[in-house]
C-alpha cells in the first residue's frame, strides 16, 4: 500500500451502516490508494470469511478485523487500554467512523449509555491518535420528530429545523453526542460531522437491531415459499403509510457521504449536519412495495385495511412458518426488535421527505436508484443463505 494512504478506524463495523462503511473503504471508494488500512471494530464475533466484504487483493486496503470490542461498560482508562491493545498502529489513525449504537428500554438510560460510550472513545482517541483528522457519526430523522404522531415540522425537513419540544428532545441521543464531540474536538487538530438519513436500506452478515431490510427480506421470501409464486401480498401498514412521501438511504450512499465528508474537512467539518438519501426525489411505498414484492415473484398490493380485512404482522407470519423455513435450510437474518418494525407502515403515516440542498451545495452529488439499493441488499442476503434463493 502507498505510504501516504490513510488509516480508517470503523466502530460498529458489523452494524447496518458500519458494514457499509467498511465495504466502501475496501472497494477503494473514492479512489484506489486513498486509504491504506482499515481497522474494523465489532462487538459480537465476526470473522473475515463470513463478513462478505471484498476479498483481499493487492489493490484493496489492508483490513484488520477485531471482535469483542464492547464500549458499553468501561471508563476512559479501560477504553484507552482496549484500543491501545487491539488497534494496530492506532497512532497512525487519520479517520474515524463512529457507528455504534446500543438499545435500552428506557430512553434516558439509552442516552446515558450511548453518550458515555462516545465520551470515553473520543477521550481515548485524543490520547492515542495524534494524526486524527476527521470523525463522522450518524444521527437520524428522530431529530425532526418522526417518532411523534403526525410529525412536528413541515416537510421537506432541512438541517436547520429543531430542537423538538423539551420532553422529546431530552430522550434523543444526538444532541448530547454533539455536545460530547464539540467539547472533545475543541482546540484539537480534528473536526467532525453528523450524517442524517431516514430509513436505512442495507445488508449485515450476522443480524442487527431495527433492520427493516432484513425484516422484509425474510418476510417476503418466506411468503413466496409458503403462498407460492404470484401470490398477492398487501403492504403491512395503513393506507396513509402506503402513500406518505419519504426518502430512504442505502448504507452505500451513507457510507459514500461519510467517507467523502471525512476527506473534505473544510466543506464538511465543524460539526455540520448533512441530510442524506439515495435520491433527492421523494417517493412512497405505493411505488416501492410492488417492486420489492416483484423481486420475490409476488404481487405487492395496497394495505388490506382498505377492504376491512385483518392482516397478520410480518413477525407473526415469520414465527408461524419458522418450521418450514428450517426445512428449507434457510438460516434467516436475526432482527432484534422485529415486532417494532411491524409498526413501520402504520405510525409513519405522514410525509417526511428530506431536503438535500445542503449536502449538494457542499459538493456531494452522488445518487443511487433506491429500488436497486433494495435489490442489492436482497441479493446479499440470498448469497449469505439468509433468505430463500
Amino acid at each position: 500500500m502507498p505510504a501516504k494512504g490513510k488509516h480508517a478506524l470503523v466502530f460498529g463495523a458489523s452494524g447496518l451502516i458500519g458494514w457499509g462503511i467498511v465495504d466502501q473503504l475496501l472497494s477503494n471508494y473514492p479512489a484506489q490508494g486513498t486509504f491504506a488500512k482499515v481497522t474494523a471494530l465489532v462487538n459480537r464475533p465476526l470473522d473475515v470469511q463470513h463478513s462478505f466484504w471484498p476479498l483481499e487483493s493487492p489493490e484493496r486496503p489492508e483490513l484488520h478485523l477485531v471482535s469483542g470490542i464492547n464500549l458499553a461498560e468501561g471508563t476512559v482508562e479501560s477504553v484507552t487500554n482496549l484500543l491501545r491493545t487491539n488497534v494496530e498502529a492506532i497512532e497512525e489513525v487519520t479517520h474515524v467512523f463512529y457507528f455504534v449504537y446500543k438499545y435500552e428500554e428506557k430512553p434516558e438510560e439509552e442516552v446515558r449509555v450511548v453518550c458515555g460510550m462516545l465520551e470515553h472513545t473520543v477521550a481515548a482517541l485524543n490520547r492515542l491518535a495524534p494524526k486524527l483528522e476527521f470523525l463522522v457519526f450518524p444521527s437520524g430523522t428522530k431529530a425532526y420528530g418522526i417518532q411523534i404522531p403526525g410529525g412536528v415540522f413541515q416537510p421537506p425537513y432541512d438541517e436547520s429545523m429543531g430542537p423538538l419540544p423539551d420532553e422529546y428532545q431530552a430522550t434523543l441521543n444526538y444532541p448530547f453526542m454533539r455536545t460530547v464531540l464539540e467539547e472533545a474536538s475543541a482546540g484539537k487538530q480534528w473536526t467532525w460531522c453528523d450524517v442524517r438519513p431516514d430509513a436505512v436500506v442495507g445488508f449485515v452478515p450476522n443480524g442487527s437491531a431495527f433492520n427493516l431490510t432484513a425484516h422484509w427480506a425474510t418476510y417476503l421470501s418466506l411468503y413466496r415459499l409458503i403462498e407460492g409464486p404470484n401470490a398477492k401480498i398487501p403492504f403491512p401498514g395503513s393506507p396513509a403509510g402506503y402513500t406518505s412521501l419519504y426518502n430512504e438511504a442505502s448504507a452505500d450512499i451513507i457510507a459514500k457521504l461519510a467517507i467523502w465528508a471525512s476527506l473534505h474537512p473544510i466543506e464538511a467539518g465543524g460539526g455540520q449536519i448533512f441530510n442524506i438519501a439515495d435520491q433527492a426525489k421523494p417517493e412512497s411505498m405505493q411505488t416501492r412495495w410492488p417492486k420489492l414484492a416483484a423481486y420475490f415473484g409476488l404481487e405487492g398490493v395496497a394495505p388490506v385495511e382498505e377492504s376491512g380485512e385483518k392482516m397478520m404482522a410480518p413477525s407473526e407470519y415469520i414465527r408461524k412458518h419458522h418450521a418450514e423455513a428450517e426445512e428449507m435450510e434457510v438460516k434467516g437474518s436475526e432482527v432484534f426488535k422485529g415486532e417494532f418494525l411491524d409498526s413501520y407502515g402504520y405510525y409513519l403515516d405522514f410525509d417526511r421527505q428530506l431536503n438535500l440542498e445542503k449536502v449538494r451545495k457542499a459538493g456531494f452529488g452522488e445518487e443511487l436508484d433506491p429500488n436497486e439499493s433494495w435489490f442489492k441488499a436482497f441479493g446479499r442476503f440470498k448469497r449469505a443463505g439468509m433468505i430463500v434463493g
